[in-house]
């Protein structure tokens, strides 16, 4: 809905014409892991120290274009930080090579990841949504330190575009009553997600114009464009 429309050669489908959002109602944030023998605990402090050791240090992704990447290099324009991108081919092997100490530090998915912060084997310093993730709450958003900073994967349940609008209406108001159900939040919370409150259809069409424009600019910057 957002990234794939400027990576990618091809795209068969436009998300404004063929889509209308129903409900936005989860975000999947990422978690700032760093290996432990990097002596930094914040933010504040990684950042001093990549600024220290500029372009010397290393971050890994599953890949070139995925939304790990795109996040730190969207964390890496807003501090103005020179770090290499390792790209791996699967989310389990370039967090175990951040707990390895072979890269120092990545965007990492809460549930891949939350065993190895618990373990010691990784040291967790910020997330990447506006708000604290129930699962770490001791572990400030990055937005804390940076704010406006949020790059999180999205969940929005679409309906073809020519669906009639009351039905689009009453989808949405069904899916406001599921998200406020504590029960349906709370099993949410414990897969590392964060249940979200969704806006207005209207609103929900101009955030994912927002975040085409978003990362879609940066994909641009980085050369990616139609690079899939």
């Amino acid at each position: 809905m957002a990234i794939n429309l400027t990576l990618f050669k091809q795209v068969t489908y436009d998300p404004d014409r063929d889509f209308i959002p129903i409900s936005l109602y989860v975000k999947s944030p990422f978690i700032l892991v760093v290996n432990p023998e990097i002596p930094a605990k914040t933010v504040a402090e990684l950042v001093a120290h990549i600024k220290q050791n500029q372009g010397k240090l290393s971050y890994s992704s599953p890949g070139a274009g995925v939304a790990q990447h795109l996040s730190m290099e969207f964390m890496k324009n807003q501090f103005g930080l020179e770090i290499t991108h390792v790209p791996y081919r699967s989310t389990p092997q370039s967090i175990q090579d951040i707990a390895g100490g072979h890269v120092a530090l990545g965007w990492a998915e809460a549930g891949a990841s939350i065993p190895l912060i618990k373990s010691g084997k990784l040291r967790a310093l910020a997330v990447s949504s506006t708000t604290r993730l129930p699962l770490l709450p001791d572990v400030p958003s990055l937005a804390e330190t940076a704010p406006g900073f949020e790059a999180v994967s999205w969940h929005m349940l679409l309906a073809p575009a020519k669906t009639p609008r009351e039905i689009v209406d009453r989808l949405h108001d069904v899916m406001k009553r599921i998200l406020a159900d504590p029960e349906i939040k709370q099993k949410i919370e414990t897969i590392g997600l964060i249940p979200f409150e969704t806006p207005p259809v209207e609103e929900l069409r101009a955030y994912r114009k927002s975040e085409q424009e978003k990362w879609g600019a940066l994909v641009k910057k980085l050369g990616l464009e139609g690079s899939q």
